[in-house]
């Protein structure tokens, strides 16, 4: 009792501590009860006591109903069974058994107390488990329980396997989840309440040590998911997509645990996919692919104190194979060995170009203590460990030849503790969670030192020599975390408080081409180097110190916190209607200032002198500084949801609500600042100049490179979010659901080259091309770019979903659900790097003047659906069959001139769209000729083939005449069937249950329906070079084109053949052992 009492007291001292801070992104990791208790004459009986005991593990949790007869248990553990004993002086007990709790959901039980004597049956509900009819429920979420993770097909075990049941997401091949058109940076991902983001924003699916391609928790910790899309729930914060909550299994009474051993090899993969034309398809190279496991969980103290542990280990190879006869560049076999020969003769081995294997280690430990402390107070104290290494050379495709050596050698550590007290009291609750991450990320290159190549090669481009991004590549990162939740119960009326915070602190060294990058407008021009300069080097490096990559102290070194409090009122306006509003305020701010060291007067001088002179070339600086970062804003998030039975007997359910949200900002955006600040990270862009080895001992330049800055009233992405839905009770055990979304931006990213001089009123004169003409000047020579980040208000979302959705009975369940979405943006945000938001973006009059366009998060048309089957028979087998369908429209692609930004005079690798020619009279294609002048295809050919490629893309077709418009084509609609089955073998021994499993997970099961089928289609960055700029006539504004590609659009899509995600079928094999 006395260290009972000494913990509360520092634990309820820790939460008072941080009372007055909070934590900014926050998931649910509970469930809960409500209900009515009344009498014969439904008469309200106050002071009724009600008893819920978590059967497994004895856990009771109890109230007493207030004057009206209300009850509420709130921080009940997820899952179950539960038995509801409730008792009144002079009436009979009541008893309710077998109740199964869903994450987040608040299971409503009423409750008639008899005076007469009154046996009831328990009613085993375990299909309400994910129960669409819960008041609690406002706006689009999505649950996955434990037995469908056992279900669902699975190869790579990852949460975005089971995030995409969600019908309003969208799942790429690498793993990134865009939800509600939004940006897959824009999701809250927790695991046990503790924010598991990457909250630095380099991994596409999310999670810490995403970018090695490994998970960050093992499926087997995992006891259930939910994706919640519009919560008009106050506690839930930080994301403008969606919150992406896990809880980790738990000890019972009970011993229970499993062992399993996966396989996967080249035997169980498919051929060459039939869309890749070639005319022998070829099985992939020999690999093996591994994990191996346990968990394990029981009591330490029956009724009292509980463990879990569990051990995953991965060791992946997946092959990356490539056929040459794709490639649509000039360069043939022998001139790319000729290439590798030539780099050997510098001592540097550029690796492979045709096939190529990466690899992947990744051991994953987790353990988790779980304490009764009492009644009304539990805690949970859970850590996790993963330590991720991959080594990952890039593929070749259609447009590109990668050496291997080009590629990516990636070590990744976590380690993520979080703590949760859970306390219940007669009319309050209190829920407080704290966590601790830390990560370090060591991205290298594969090869030696050696400078990156980039070598344009006709319609292909080469690519060998250091990964360019990897040479000086370092992340640390540690994230603490605090939330507290403290609900009163008044009647008709829960009222809570929250507040939250979050602290990161962010070692960052990011030097981009620190080896430099050299780049060649054609083979013969690198072979033949020492006459024909490469057109363009550049090289980051240090401004403080001479170390070249890691170990070089120009990094950036900074913390930022995030502060938030909310105030909540959910009233039970009567048995129909519920009514949530809530009042959430959210505040980031950063912590440190960049640091000048030596070079105050620099920036003194660049506020004083380089920002007047940009703002006398027409630009809106928007208070931004050298050395400031943006000022702490206070972000506000009102929401109202309502939930209505509308005959009272939940079979038909409306529900809806607005509110406002806002998403923590990837810190590396504003991490730019710290380093790209002229006086940390220089530059040297050099064109038409070879950089010589004697301009290496030059005297560095101060100030140069990038200078990223803030405008001084940025605020965090933020988005105005609507809803209503329809739930209805169908025939056959049936719900049907129809909802609608609507997301409107408030405030989103934006990018600015405050550098580049404006147009000067010059504009292409070609036909109905108008362009402006950009001089390709700088403002300030002594800076590369000045990017300024910034908000915009443009953009908007919405998503509508008719879904039916049949709940586990007999041994069946699944969902069937159709979502029409469509997303535009400004600017979508899929950089790490603040110069390429803004130089990546397809525009037509120039990167500083984008349009509203089709985002890239765009969904379409989809379809997606889930069955699976479970039968028990002869008294000692099971089989389980599971199938997942995802319909969908393709990715939205862009066309644009293969011109190298020079088009329009911006000088940037951004694609000009494209004029759309009526006719041949409206593009100006010039006769190609070979180096001895001789025509080899009249600009007459050109067109019959430019003309014919048009008429077979509907939409080019459909738009002749005008411009391109970014993201404006889509691939293909795809269709993919994942399966898979498992057979159990089992019988008991002193009551506990012995089973030994065999699995067979096949990813794109279509494929091996048919070697046409499953195709996985997609078009380089999203952007097609489907015309080639030749320069300009002599009047310097009319430009001239050769067009030498396909007749048919079908030609320029690549087939994508790596990885589990692929075109090509792969399948695993399993067996499991689990004892419960």
């Amino acid at each position: 009792m006395l260290m009972n009492r000494l913990l509360l007291r520092f634990v309820f001292s820790v939460a008072l501590i941080f009372s007055a801070h909070a934590m900014f992104g926050q998931g649910t990791t509970t469930s809960g009860m409500n209900g009515r208790v009344v009498g014969t004459n439904s008469e309200t009986l106050p002071g009724a006591t009600v008893v819920a005991v978590d059967v497994p593990s004895g856990s009771q949790y109890g109230t007493v109903t207030d004057l009206d007869g209300f009850y509420r248990i709130p921080n009940m553990n997820v899952g179950g069974p539960y038995k509801i004993t409730v008792t009144y002086v002079g009436y009979e007990p009541f008893t309710k058994e077998d109740i199964f709790l869903a994450l987040g959901q608040t299971f409503k039980l009423d409750v008639n107390l008899s005076e007469q004597a009154q046996a009831l049956e328990g009613v085993e509900i375990v299909a309400q488990q994910n129960d669409v009819f819960d008041g609690n429920r406002t706006g689009a979420e999505t649950f996955v329980s434990n037995a469908e993770i056992q279900k669902l097909p699975t190869i790579d075990r990852s949460i975005a396997d089971f995030v995409r049941v969600t019908p309003q997401a969208k799942v790429q091949t690498n793993g990134a989840i865009s939800i509600a058109g939004m940006n897959n940076r824009y999701n809250a991902i927790s695991i046990d309440g503790a924010v598991n983001n990457d909250v630095f924003g380099l991994a596409a699916q999310g999670t810490n040590g995403g970018q090695t391609g490994g998970t960050a928790i093992s499926l087997d910790a995992i006891d259930q998911f939910q994706v919640v899309i519009a919560p008009y729930d106050v506690r839930q914060g930080g994301f403008a997509g969606a919150s992406i909550n896990a809880v980790t299994r738990r000890g019972s009474n009970q011993f229970e645990g499993s062992a399993y051993y996966l396989y996967r090899n080249q035997a169980m993969a498919g051929k060459t996919p039939g869309k890749i034309e070639t005319d022998d398809r070829e099985s992939l190279a020999d690999f093996t692919a591994k994990t191996y496991g346990m968990r394990v969980g029981g009591p330490l103290i029956k009724n009292k104190l509980f463990f879990f542990l569990s051990a995953e280990f991965q060791r992946d190879e997946t092959p990356k194979p490539f056929d040459f006869s794709e490639y649509t560049g000039d360069s043939d076999e022998a001139a790319l060995n000729a290439f590798a020969e030539k780099l050997n003769g510098y001592g540097y081995d550029p690796g492979a170009w045709g096939d190529k294997t990466s690899k992947l280690t990744s051991d994953k430990i987790l353990a988790r203590i779980d304490w009764n402390i009492s009644q009304n107070h539990k805690l949970m104290i859970r850590h996790s460990y993963v330590d991720n290494t991959s080594t990952s050379p890039p593929s070749s495709s259609k447009t590109r030849i990668s050496f291997a050596n080009n590629g990516v050698y990636f070590p990744s550590k976590t380690n993520s503790t979080a703590a949760e007290l859970k306390s219940n009291f007669n009319n309050m609750a209190n829920n407080l969670i704290i966590g601790y991450t830390s990560v370090r990320d060591n991205r290298d290159p594969i090869g030696g030192k050696f400078p990156a190549l980039r070598i344009y090669d006709g319609a292909g481009t080469i690519y060998a020599g250091s990964e360019p991004y990897s040479t000086g590549n370092q992340l640390d990162q540690d994230i603490f975390t605090i939330n507290d939740n403290f609900s009163i119960y008044k009647g008709e009326h829960t009222i809570t408080f929250g507040v939250n915070y979050e602290l990161n602190k962010t070692y960052n060294l990011f030097m981009r081409k620190a080896f430099g990058e050299y780049r060649f407008s054609t083979m013969d021009d690198f072979m033949n180097n020492e006459t024909v300069p490469a057109y363009q080097y550049e090289r980051g490096y240090s401004l403080v110190d001479d170390v070249v990559g890691d170990g070089s102290k120009a990094a950036a070194d900074f913390r930022t916190s995030q502060i938030g409090f909310y105030i909540q009122d959910e009233w039970q306006v009567n048995d129909k209607l519920k009514v949530t509003a809530g009042l959430r305020f959210d505040v980031p701010f950063y912590l440190d200032k960049p640091n000048p060291g030596t070079h105050a007067a620099v920036w003194e001088n660049f506020n004083d002198s380089t920002l007047k002179l940009i703002e006398d070339f027409g630009y809106d600086t928007e208070g931004a500084k050298a050395g400031e970062m943006p000022k702490a804003q206070l972000m506000f998030n009102p929401r109202l949801g309502f939930n209505w039975d509308v005959d009272g007997d939940q079979k038909t359910q409306v529900r809806g609500g607005i509110g406002i949200f806002t998403s923590r900002l990837p810190l590396v955006w504003p991490g730019g600042s710290y380093t790209n600040n002229g006086v940390t990270i220089g530059g040297v862009p050099q064109w038409d100049n070879q950089y010589t080895a004697q301009d290496f001992g030059a005297a560095d330049a101060i100030p140069s490179g990038q200078m990223d800055l803030f405008a001084e009233d940025f605020k965090n992405p933020q988005m105005l979010r609507t809803s209503v839905a329809v739930d209805h009770k169908l025939p056959w055990g049936l719900i049907g659901t129809l909802e609608g979304i609507y997301t409107k931006t408030i405030n989103n990213v934006l990018f600015y080259n405050l550098n580049e001089k404006p147009a000067d009123g010059a504009h292409i004169t070609a036909g109905g091309d108008q362009r402006p003409l950009y001089p390709g000047e700088k403002i300030d020579g002594d800076y590369t770019r000045i990017m300024l980040g910034t908000n915009t208000k443009e953009g908007s979302t919405y998503n509508i979903t008719v879904q039916l959705t049949k709940q586990l009975e007999k041994g069946f369940s699944g969902s069937l659900a159709y979502t029409f979405g469509q997303a535009k943006a400004i600017n979508d945000g899929t950089s790490s790097q603040n110069s390429s938001q803004w130089r990546y973006m397809e525009n037509v009059n120039g990167l500083n003047h984008l349009d509203l366009t089709y985002s890239d998060f765009d969904l379409g048309h989809r379809v997606m659906a889930f069955f699976s089957y479970r039968a028990e028979y002869a008294q000692y087998f099971a089989s389980t069959f599971g199938f997942y369908y995802n319909g969908q429209s393709g990715q939205r692609y862009s066309y644009v001139y293969n011109d190298r930004g020079n088009l329009n005079g911006e000088g940037e690798n951004a694609g000009n769209l494209i004029w759309i020619p009526t006719d041949a009279s409206d593009i100006n294609l010039i006769d190609i000729v070979d180096d001895d002048g001789v025509v080899t295809t009249t600009a007459a050919e050109q067109w019959t083939d430019l003309d014919a490629f048009i008429s077979s893309d509907k939409y080019l077709n459909d738009n002749r005449g005008g411009y391109a418009e970014r993201n404006g084509a889509r691939l293909p609609f795809e269709s993919i069937i994942d399966f898979k089955f498992a057979q159990d073998f089992y019988l008991k021994v002193n009551g506990q249950r012995h089973t030994l499993q065999f699995t067979f997970d096949i990813f794109n099961f279509t494929n091996l329906l048919n070697k046409d089928w499953g195709a996985r289609r997609y078009i380089s960055n999203n952007a097609y070079q489907l015309i080639k700029f030749e320069g300009f006539e002599a009047d310097g504004t009319t430009p001239e084109f050769t067009y030498q590609g396909s007749e048919d659009v079908e030609d320029i899509y690549n087939i994508l053949d790596s990885g589990v995600n692929s075109s090509r079928w792969q399948g695993q094999i399993g067996i499991r052992y689990i004892f419960n």
